[in-house]
């Protein structure tokens, strides 16, 4: 298990209200886990909760991204649509 899944499980115990413990971590994590790491990660939580931020903001902002993106594709598309009408209108 990655640091990424640790960060994930803690997040996981905070947004369900329950305190973070490495024993909680480690009964939320479905395969071998680097304790190192898990003490670690849990540590850091405690000691400054903001330090582990979850890397699904990275994806969310990329969906955010998208969405933009897909909605000025189809503002330019109803553009060209409109530009379409004017010329053939022009032409008959």
């Amino acid at each position: 298990m990655s640091s990424q899944d640790i960060i994930a499980a803690i997040h996981s115990l905070i947004s369900e209200g329950k305190s973070v413990s490495t024993a909680a971590v480690r009964a939320r994590m479905s395969g071998p886990v680097n304790m190192a790491s898990l003490i670690q990660l849990v540590n850091q939580y405690k000691q400054s909760p903001a330090s582990l931020t979850p890397m699904a903001e990275p994806a969310q902002t990329q969906v955010m991204q998208q969405a933009s993106q897909e909605q000025r594709i189809a503002e330019l598309e109803a553009r060209v649509a409109r530009l379409e009408q004017l010329l053939a209108g022009k032409a008959g």
